[in-house]
This record gives structure tokens, sequence and C-alpha cells, in this order.
């Protein structure tokens, strides 16, 4: 458990500098740094996390007690972005619909979809008057939330634009239905595999798309990062074709990007699935023959090999959990009154470097007790669908750069900006790969390496992702 936390902690790339000792009472003090809380305040987390909250939430939401779980959340989270964010945002607190003079507004929603489950919205505004509005919708990754995006709300939230910061569905604090056990079977053909993933991939974008409709979002720049930047990919090829909803789109650190052995579509057949469906309608193949589906030769294992593969510890107990499609946060659960204790220690390592208005410290905290808000919630939802997406060497089953992406990009003209760190662990090369492709036949293109940062960009560097943000999306200019 300890090598699967520590690897963890790794892959968020988080920076190396120590915590200063302080005289803080919910941590563990040593003679030259703060690493983790103390045991009474792991215990205490966990006699106060809600129950409610660790079940399948579609089953028991209108329970009085689940509603009130779902309402502490909120307030854990409200206080987070209180702490951290300037004053001059009003932050409406959750339960409540008064207004106020301010320009910069945020609320925490909960969109109810058709289905009847819930994507969790943080929502900001500033109603300084442009000619045009601007609506950005930012997406979160695997192991993360809305809430992570903390450091680049101000820099963005210049007059008319509005923000919309969403969890994915099963994730955060959006509802979480049992993800359906037919997605997890084995099929055994790769038409049925690749089907299969198809239908995840729906159960996720399906839903967005559908929170994009109740919230009458008929144009807008989307930001995204690592799973959820593979899932707004899938989304833009769906929904996207001819409709002019996304123009903009930067991708942030993403998964799935290259091809290699793991991939079921080297096969000519199965690529570019998308341009022989309805995008609405099942996939159908022709009779598959025996053997057909197995396509490999020099050329492709040449392309494997130069683009290699994300620089992910490997770790036996993950590549267990993988096998059993299980969620590592579900192992961590059953160790009960310590778990908030074991993630204090991820908690301190990738937030040691934040700062703000307070002491930092207490910032950590603050994100820590979000983290674990979060992170303690039922375990058999969309954290599961991550084992058939990918491999537990972050392969795609389905990769962008086989699947018709490039096609997507260069015929409906969508500028993207691609950015990775420079200490990612995930494979730049697959990213860099795919945006010579689309610039080789038009120039819509950009890719970035940021320095000092690791994955998550976003937070390791926040402020040359933000002028990257900007720049890209012209918001500078519409101050002129």
């Amino acid at each position: 458990m300890a090598s699967l936390v520590s690897d963890s902690t790794k892959t968020m790339g988080s920076p190396t500098e120590s915590i200063s000792k302080t005289n803080q009472n919910d941590t563990k003090k040593s003679s030259h740094q703060v690493n983790s809380i103390t045991y009474f305040k792991s215990f205490k987390d966990w006699w106060d996390s809600p129950r409610q909250l660790i079940i399948d939430t579609k089953t028991d939401n209108s329970v009085e007690k689940f509603k009130q779980s779902t309402h502490n959340n909120k307030l854990i989270e409200y206080d987070l972005f209180k702490s951290i964010l300037n004053e001059d945002i009003y932050i409406i607190p959750p339960g409540q619909t008064h207004e106020s003079k301010s320009n910069k507004i945020g609320q925490l929603l909960d969109i109810e979809l058709d289905d009847g489950t819930v994507i969790h919205e943080f929502y900001l505004q500033n109603r300084q008057k442009l000619e045009s509005e601007i609506h950005i919708v930012i997406i979160h990754g695997y192991m993360a939330a809305l809430g992570y995006f903390i450091k680049n709300i101000e820099e963005l939230l210049l007059p008319g634009v509005h923000l919309h910061l969403i969890d994915l569905p099963g994730f955060g604090n959006s509802m979480r239905p049992k993800f359906p056990k037919e997605f997890l079977d084995e099929p055994e053909s790769t038409q049925d595999k690749i089907r299969q993933i198809s239908n995840i991939e729906n159960w996720f974008i399906d839903r967005i798309e559908n929170w994009r409709i109740i919230r009458k979002l008929e144009r807008f720049k989307l930001i995204a990062h690592s799973m959820g930047a593979y899932l707004s990919c899938c989304y833009l090829m769906k929904y996207n074709k001819g409709k002019d909803i996304v123009k903009e789109f930067v991708i942030v650190s993403p998964m799935g990007t290259e091809s290699s052995e793991s991939s079921l579509i080297t096969h000519p057949k199965y690529q570019n699935f998308h341009e022989k469906i309805d995008p609405f309608e099942e996939l159908h193949f022709e009779e598959e023959e025996e053997g057909e589906d197995v396509y490999i030769n020099e050329e492709l294992t040449y392309l494997w090999s130069s683009l290699g593969k994300p620089k992910f510890p490997k770790n036996l107990i993950l590549s267990k959990l993988w096998q059993y499609h299980k969620s590592p946060f579900e192992i961590l659960q059953k160790t009960g009154p310590v778990y908030s204790k074991i993630l204090s220690y991820w908690s301190f390592q990738r937030f040691k470097n934040f700062s703000g208005s307070g002491d930092t410290i207490d910032l950590i905290l603050k994100l820590h007790d979000y983290s674990y808000s979060i992170f303690n919630q039922f375990q058999g939802s969309g954290e599961l669908a991550i084992t058939k997406l990918i491999s537990s060497e972050i392969l795609a089953k389905l990769p962008l750069a086989d699947r018709g992406f490039i096609d997507y990009i260069v015929n409906e003209e969508t500028k993207v900006l691609w950015i990775y760190g420079e200490h990612d662990w995930m494979n730049s090369k697959g990213g860099e790969y795919i945006h010579k492709k689309i610039n080789e036949r038009s120039k819509l293109s950009s890719f970035e390496i940021v320095e000092k940062a690791g994955h998550h960009i976003y937070l390791d560097n926040s402020t040359k992702f933000n002028q990257l943000i900007l720049n890209f999306f012209n918001l500078n200019n519409q101050m002129d």
C-alpha cells in the first residue's frame, strides 16, 4: 500500500521542496518538515465522514441524510474557494440564492440530467459587460475534481467571461451511479471490445452533452486535462461535427493519444469508425473473419517504438487493481480511520508549493479536506472506466491517433493547443505526433511544454499555464 501511495505521488509531478515546520495542531511535526496530518485528525475525518456517500448515490439520493451529506461536502468545497480566491469574487453560500453587487460571482450548482443523475458545476461569471460573452468549460482528469483548477479561476475570469468547471459523471461531487456491470465484462471478439469501450465513453459524453443542452450553451471554449481531455476528444467527434459548438480546444496532458500494441484498431477496417456510423447509433461492423483483426507490420512497430509510452511507475498492486477493475480509493477506504492519514501524505506532497493569501499549511489542510471529501465517496462508479479505456501502462485501447481525431480537427477547422509539463509522466510524443499530422494538412495546432511543471500543469506552473490560455483564447485582446 505504501508503494502505491508513493507511486501515486510521483505521477502527480509534485515539487520537491519541503514544508517548513509550523504550529498547526492538525499536522504531524518533525524537526525538519510537516508531511501529513495527525492520527487524531485522521480518526476525526473518518468519524465525521458521511456513510451515505460511500454507496451508490443513484439509489439513495432522495434520503434526507444523503441530501445533508452532499450539502456538507459542498460546504467543504465552498470553504476551499472562499479561503483561496480573491474577495472580489463573491461566492454564493450553498443553499442560498441571494445576489451580490459584485461583478464577479460564483455558485456551486447541481444540474439534474434527463436520466436523474447530477453533474456538479462551479459556475462563475464576470458581469462587467463586453460586446460578446465568452463561455469556457473546464473538465478535470482521473484522480481529480473541479476544485483543483482553483489557481486558474482569477486569471481567466475577465469581463464578459463565464466559467463552467464541472465534475465528470461519477467523479468529484457529481452523482455516482453504479457503473454498469456489462461494461466490466470481457468480450471475446475485437468488434465487441471496441463496441464496449465506445459505450463506456458514451456513458460520460452523453451526459456531458445533456448537461450542455440543459445549460443552454450554444458555443464555448474547452479546456480539458488527462482522462477528461481524452473524453472531450471523443465528445467533440460525436457531438460537434458541423455544429461549431467548440472551435477552440486546449488539450492538457491527455491520455490515450499514442498508437501502441494495446490498440484494438490498428487494422484499417476499424479505423475512423466515427466516419462510418451515425454517432447516435450503435457501432456496426461487417462480419469478422478469423484472424483478420490482428494487424501488425514493420511500419506500425517502428511507429510504436518512436512514440514510446507514458512514464507511469510500474506497480504490482495497481496492475492487479486494473485486472479486477477496482479503484485504488476503494482499497484505501477499507483502511477506515487511517485513510485520511494515508491520503494526507499525498496531499502534503502534491500541494506543498501552494501559495495564497493565508498560511501555506492551512491552505494544504483545506485542499486535503476537499480531496478526502471527494475521494471518500462511492468507488463503484466512474473511476472504474479507466481500467477499460486504457491498460495499466496508460495505453489506450482506442487511441486518438488511430481513430480519426486528426481528420476531425482538420475537417472541422478546430484550433487546438496541446500543453504538457516539463516533468510530465504522460507521453508528450503522442500529442506531438497528432499535432504534427494536423499541421501537415492545416496550421490549426499549437504545442507547448511548460517548464517547472509535471502532469498537473495548471497547478504546478499556473502563471505560465494561465498566460498560454489567455493568449490562445485571445482573451487579453478582449479587454482592448
